[in-house]
Formats: C-alpha cells, structure tokens, sequence
C-alpha cells in the first residue's frame, strides 16, 4: 500500500476529481491557414451558399428549360447563341427566351439559365444552337449553395480541424478561427540513477521513459517541455515541479512514487498545497501513480517502471490533455478478435488493466495478440500498436472474443 494511503482509488473517481479542479482551457485567434490540427473553440458557420451561384456541370450551353420542350432529331430546336461565359466571373448577362450561351465546366450561370447542354448533344451552325432532344430541369448544373449553404456549420466547438477544413475556410473566405491553445505538458525525470549521457563507459541508467512521453504529449497535439532529470532530493524536485508549473499546464513526473522510502512525490506535492491529491490508485500496472492538480495545474505521478508509466499516461494523463485541450485526444478504435485468452493477474484481478495489443489486418479480418510481459520491459510495448482497457469488473476474456482495440497518435500508427 502506498504510505498514508488506507486503501486505493478508483481510477475513474480520481480522474473525476483532477478534471473538476483543472483549469479550463485558454482562447487564441489563429490564422486560416496555420490552424491544422487545432481544436476549435467557437462553432463556425457558412456566411455565404458555396458556389456563390448555379455553376455548370459541363461544357456546353446554358438554356432555358422552356426553350427545348419539343425538341427532337425530327424537329430541333434553334437557339440564338448570344456568346461566352468566362470562368469564375460572376454572371451579368441575362438570358432571354429563345437564347443560349457558351459555358466551360465551372462557369457561373445566369440566374434565367435553368439547364446545360452538353456540347455533344448540340450541334452549332454559324450563331444558332441547334437541340435534338427535351432537357430536364436542373441538368448538369450545380446548384447555388448545393455544396455550403450559407448558415451552415463547417467547424464544431471542440473538433479538430483538418486539411479539408481549411480548404473549406479558405473557400469561404474566412481568414482566421478561434481555436484553444495547445496545452504546455512538461516531463520531469526523477531518479539519481538517470543520465542523459549516451556514452556506453556510463554507469547509470539511460533516461529512456522521458523522450516516449514528450512524444506521445506532442502527438496528443501538445506543446512540450524538458524539465530534465531530478535527483532524489525532495528540495530538487519540489525546486523543478514549482517553476515548472509557472511555465506550463500539466506534468508528467517519472519515477518518485513507490511503496517504499522513496516515496518522494507525495511529499513533493503535500508541499504544494494542492487542491487534488490522489495517490495510490486501482490501476494495474501503475497502482503507486497519482494525480495531483495545484491553483488548477495538474501533475500526473508516473511509475518508473515503462508499463506502469505507460498506463498512468493513458488513464490519467489523456483525460487531463483533452480537458486542456478543449476537445478530446485524437484517439480512434477497432473491433479485434483476439487470438488467444487473456487473464488479469492474480495479484490485482479487481483493478482497471490496460492490456496491450498487437493488431494485424488478414484478409478481411482484424485480429488482436494480447502481449504480455515484466512491468519493465520496453521491448512489450514496442511489440504493441493497439491496447485495451479493461474495466475493474472483467477478470479475463476469451480467446475469439471482439474487443475494442483503441489507436493512439505516437503509440499507433496505420495497421
């Protein structure tokens, strides 16, 4: 058990209580163009119909409908042909009964224009369109607010605003949104074991966890920051954690958290005064993680071990992320059926698990390959592209079971 802690916390009721407490996201206005990847904070709405006017399907010549009733091979209809249409030009020529202009593929209509003729269904002698056969109303033209109406929404509050999305603004001539601000996540190593040096001669351990979160933190669409290595020193870290949370929103702490005497982020944070401490939490693997959020600033306590560090990441720290964010973290799943069984430990069988998978398309079908391994092994989840997260209730799942294998930005990438 951890040290003051009488029993552990469900993860859900601790993510709950840090989301209360955290602060809310912050606005900024961003240009059009460099709001790839943003969340939107304001709906957007069309303030024009796209296309602006009736826009022609073809090559060909813009008519009235009218103007072709009757017409055959045996009897055709005889136009006055009163010119071109130029693209993108907004019409000013009105049509007449009894007359037809010149269209190119994309050319805006006049307003009278109620159909297209394609050039190969017409035959032209000197300034006279001959028609051979009737036209529907509507033919190979392409409505004035058929693609955008104007009013509608083209960026939703708390969605993420891809390539197409730009396009569409651009389109519509808007020159920049409100988006929220990426979150700041910092990554603070703690362990007087750790070292930055790749030199093979060192005798301590490679600070190997660090880089895997300031990259998951980044492709979660955050701003991130190295706060480095802390040793195990209380007045260090509790020096690092203070003038980390004047520069960024979350922190993700590695390592410091244990069932033993080097407990030391639960001290560190005690001395913070936070509004939110849970330490010690019905999580396997990772039970000695935590969450902590001071004047509205949230710190995850990660395990040193890389599965235990892993799965705090993903229970704790991704909710805190899309609560900064304003949105949710582009996380995605498919339907798997596993191959074989898979067992909670028997240590922990009640507590939420992340099972790691690794998921493979075959012909048709998406299997799933529950991978299992020691608490330290980085080597399970390079294995993995895919996990699982299993509720508190479900002790084991059946081999040709469909689960729901859940896609990460940095953990996943194409199947």
């Amino acid at each position: 058990m951890v040290p003051g802690v009488s029993q552990y916390t469900p993860v859900s009721e601790a993510v709950g209580k840090a989301l209360a407490q955290l602060r809310l996201p912050e606005e900024e206005t961003v240009p059009t163009r460099k709001a790839f990847g943003r969340t939107g904070s304001r709906n957007v709405e069309s303030p024009s119909d796209v296309p602006p006017f009736s826009t022609s399907h073809m090559d060909g010549f813009a008519i009235r409908v009218a103007d072709s009733v009757g017409a055959s091979e045996a009897t055709p209809r005889e136009l006055n042909l009163i010119g071109s249409l130029p693209l993108a030009k907004t019409p000013s020529e009105h049509l007449a009964a009894g007359q037809a202009v010149r269209v190119s593929t994309g050319s805006y209509l006049p307003s009278e224009a109620d159909a297209v003729v394609p050039v190969e269904e017409a035959a032209v002698v000197g300034d006279r369109l001959h028609i051979v056969r009737e036209v529907a109303r509507g033919s190979f033209i392409f409505g004035a607010g058929e693609d955008v109406p104007r009013g509608k929404l083209v960026v939703k509050t708390g969605e993420t605003i891809r390539g197409q999305e730009i396009g569409m603004l651009v389109a519509l001539g808007i020159r920049s949104v409100k988006v929220w601000r990426r979150p700041r996540v910092a990554v603070l190593a703690t362990g007087s074991e750790l070292t930055n040096s790749m030199s093979a001669r060192s005798r301590k351990t490679r600070n190997s966890h660090a880089p895997v979160f300031l990259a998951m933190a980044g492709a979660a669409g955050c701003e991130v920051v190295d706060l480095g290595i802390a040793p195990d020193r209380v007045g260090v870290i509790l020096d690092r954690v203070s003038r980390g949370l004047r520069r960024v929103d979350l922190i993700l702490m590695t390592g410091g958290t244990s069932v033993g005497k080097l407990d030391l982020a639960d001290e560190v944070l005690s001395r913070l005064r936070p509004n939110v401490l849970c330490h010690g939490l019905r999580m396997d693997r990772g039970r000695v993680a935590g969450l902590a959020v001071v004047k509205g600033k949230g710190i995850v306590m990660m395990p040193g071990p890389i599965q235990g560090a892993m799965n705090a990441f993903i229970l704790l720290g991704l909710p805190m992320i899309s609560r900064l964010s304003g949105g949710k973290v582009p996380e995605t799943a498919v339907s798997a059926r596993l191959t074989r069984q898979w067992e909670a430990r028997k240590k922990f069988p009640n507590f939420t698990k992340v099972v790691y998978l690794k998921v493979i398309r075959t012909g048709n079908e998406t299997i799933a390959e529950p991978l299992a391994g020691e608490t330290e092994s980085m080597s399970l989840l390079t294995d993995s592209n895919a996990y699982a997260v299993i509720p508190e209730e479900v002790t084991s799942l059946e081999a040709g079971r469909e689960i729901e294998a859940r896609l990460l930005p940095g953990f996943s990438f194409a199947l």
